[in-house]
């Protein structure tokens, strides 16, 4: 659940998190970028920050970037922190943005200027490799393909992915193996710490279509049996708005329940008030400032958490009438579940969908509900209570 983050202004150098040198992991790194220094000239300021994030997705290990900026004098740390935090900025691609901030082990940079001429030499460090991150789409891929997410509502996606990964992954015991801080250790050794987690879940939303962003901040435990630490959480928007979510604090729960999904900046620590999170930045000009008014307004967050469908018998999703669409999803659901897929359904939602309480969900019970809909369009009075009773 910790991290580490120091922005050292000397060699505008970041470690992101201390980690051993060698894993104890069977999915041992293979350097696939050699371990020469790429050279980048660039037309502009935005220009480099474009190819400095190739350059990072590629995991190269060392770059340089020349660049022609109208500003003589700039403060060099600054700037060498500055054109990384332009690097990461948020493209809604998945695997970059905050999926590249926080990819990174640790970065230093040595920079000089010739009149308007800025030159900086990088050097990365990072948690995976280059074919590890191949490796690592595939596995993505078929995992999406298998959750058949297509058909689903976006607060469905959310569902569905954050309680895969909260049923799948344990938080990971030995935080001397460098790679559960990553999606990577996530995925293929099922555990990680919150850096690997959220890095996962970012991905995974920003992919199919659900914009999202890590929140870099502080936990802290009044009851004083926990020790405080750095911690990250996320953002994800639905319906206009932002809400939290914290599948680090919800993998003891394994899938059961949800005690920090879809929550308001309000109510976000309701439902275990003796742990609380506090967004803030400790890493320099490379991370966002997250309680600044800049940030806030980029990404306007609830004040209360997102409220579920508000279901009746066989009104699934929640409309306040029961028609052809709520007979469409009992019957997709069934399908999902039938194939072994995970579920969709709220707790409510499954309760509701059986509308003739026999204890499961399935296409009778889709049946049920689209001929009750076509006798209400024909004038039948009754509710769908009395009318699975004389039918």
């Amino acid at each position: 659940m910790k991290f580490k983050a120091m922005a050292a202004a000397a060699a505008a150098a970041l470690t992101l998190l201390s980690a051993a040198a060698a894993p104890f992991s069977a999915y041992a790194a293979v350097p696939s970028v050699p371990d020469v220094t790429l050279e980048i000239t660039a037309s502009s300021k935005e220009d480099a920050a474009v190819q400095m994030r190739n350059a990072i997705k590629a995991r190269q290990p060392s770059f340089n970037v020349t660049f022609t900026m109208d500003v003589e004098k700039a403060d060099l740390d600054e700037l060498s922190s500055k054109m990384m935090y332009n690097a990461f900025a948020e493209t809604g691609v998945g695997t970059e943005g905050d999926y590249l901030r926080f990819a990174i082990k640790g970065y230093s940079c040595s920079a000089k200027s010739r009149g308007f001429t800025y030159i900086l030499d990088y050097e990365v460090r990072y948690y995976t490799t280059a074919d590890e991150e191949k490796k690592l789409t595939q596995e993505l891929d078929a995992l999406v393909k298998e959750l058949d997410l297509n058909s689903l509502s976006d607060y469905a996606k959310i569902r569905v992915l954050y309680k895969y990964v909260t049923s799948n992954i344990e938080y990971s015991k030995d935080l001397s193996d460098p790679y559960v801080y990553s999606a990577y250790s996530a995925i293929f050794n099922h555990h990680a710490v919150c850096q690997g987690v959220t890095q996962l879940l970012y991905r995974l939303y920003n992919d199919n279509g659900i914009p999202c962003r890590i929140i870099a901040g502080k936990s802290h435990d009044y009851t004083g049996q926990n020790e405080d630490g750095y911690h990250v959480w996320l953002i994800v928007k639905l319906n206009g708005s932002y809400y939290l979510l914290d599948p680090t604090w919800d993998l003891k729960y394994k899938g059961r329940s949800f005690h920090y999904f879809l929550k308001g900046s309000s109510d976000f620590d309701s439902d275990i008030p003796s742990q609380a999170h506090f967004a803030q930045n400790d890493n320099g000009y490379s991370f966002p400032d997250y309680n600044s008014a800049e940030f806030t307004a980029q990404y306007p967050v609830s004040r209360t958490l997102f409220p579920e469908p508000s279901c009746t018998l066989g009104d699934i999703n929640g409309s306040g009438s029961i028609d052809a669409l709520d007979a469409s999803m009992i019957l997709m659901e069934y399908a999902r579940t039938a194939s072994g897929k995970l579920s969709s359904f709220t707790t409510i939602q499954f309760i509701y969908a059986d509308v003739d309480h026999n204890g499961k969900s399935d296409a009778l019970d889709a049946s049920k509900v689209l001929a009750y809909y076509a006798a209400r369009s024909s004038g039948y009075q009754q509710s769908l209570n009395d009318y699975i009773k004389s039918h």
